[in-house]
């Protein structure tokens, strides 16, 4: 489905849901074809002319959002700086998905490195895991990217990933936020590069931007309260953190904090999504030893101070 937002700027949004493996695509009909992440599926972009993208930006280097690329070779792929190794270093790749800790935080080994537990559908062309990927360029935090007569503001907003970026079109107010999604499960920062300080400030990033539209990797488009939906969407963070420095009055395990309702199976119980609870978990406790409010008493065992 294709939805105009402006004259020349379109949401691409998956044949089914825009959820894993699938995320929502921007498409620029301009001088320069352009696309926001490539992770609508082959479905979705047999709507468009998919020889005459020029131009490629990402969001991130997450799969749901790079595995279509290979229905446009001929484009120019860019990517946020702070990022570019996740496209050309296997090992830094590995690394950042937090997975060399799947055994201590789980107990049981890993089979193996990344895998799904779901068949992925015949227009995701790729399969999770390292690819590398040839980048034609980096950006940085406040770039502009001018494609005709379309301006497009690079916006580094870490948290979800050290390098995720939002894009905005100041001369429309149409902010694209990625995967800072307003998920009614809250933001996800599971990752090895996910830092929860950072999602706070990136989403306060975003509200200063002011946006009149607001649309994201996963959810529909915003048009109204945008301001309350991106402080609410970030509020679920925050009364998790508050939720887990309560908890602390004692020393508590790891398995027992993650024992508790901090809302993080949306999704179902999955052993992925018990992993990256811990993980997420960890980022919180980990903010807060740096705060000097918590110790580390060792063996994942922590007490507020």
């Amino acid at each position: 489905m294709i939805i105009d937002l402006d004259n020349n700027i379109k949401l691409i949004r998956p044949e089914g849901k825009a959820m894993f493996p699938y995320c929502n695509s921007i498409f620029i009909d301009d001088e320069i074809k352009a696309l926001i992440d490539a992770g609508s599926g082959g479905n979705a972009y047999a709507q468009i002319s998919q020889e005459k993208i020029g131009l490629i930006l990402l969001s991130h280097s997450h799969f749901d959002h790079t595995h279509g690329l290979g229905y446009f070779p001929q484009a120019k792929i860019m990517a946020g700086r702070e990022e570019q190794y996740a496209f050309q270093d296997e090992n830094k790749f590995y690394i950042t998905a937090g997975f060399q800790h799947w055994e201590e935080l789980m107990g049981s080994p890993k089979e193996d490195k990344m895998t799904t537990q779901t068949p992925l559908p015949d227009d995701v062309l790729a399969k999770p895991g390292f690819r590398r990927i040839e980048l034609g360029g980096v950006f940085k935090d406040g770039d502009e990217i001018i494609v005709g007569s379309t301006r497009i503001i690079a916006l580094h907003t870490p948290g979800h990933s050290v390098g995720h970026y939002g894009f905005y079109f100041p001369d429309q107010k149409i902010l694209f936020s990625g995967d800072m999604d307003i998920s009614p499960r809250g933001p996800w920062y599971g990752g090895y590069d996910s830092n929860y300080e950072d999602v706070i400030a990136s989403v306060e990033k975003l509200i200063a931007l002011k946006p009149e539209v607001l649309v994201t990797s996963h959810r529909k488009i915003f048009y109204e309260d945008i301001e309350r939906l991106l402080r609410g969407y970030v509020q679920i963070a925050l009364d998790r953190d508050e939720k887990i420095m309560t908890f602390l009055d004692q020393p508590r395990t790891l398995e027992e904090i993650s024992g508790q309702e901090l809302g993080f199976y949306g999704l179902g119980k999955t052993l992925y999504n018990i992993f990256w609870s811990k993980v997420m978990i960890l980022k919180h406790i980990e903010y807060h030893i740096r705060a000097g409010e918590v110790e580390d008493l060792g063996n994942y065992c922590f007490v507020r101070i």
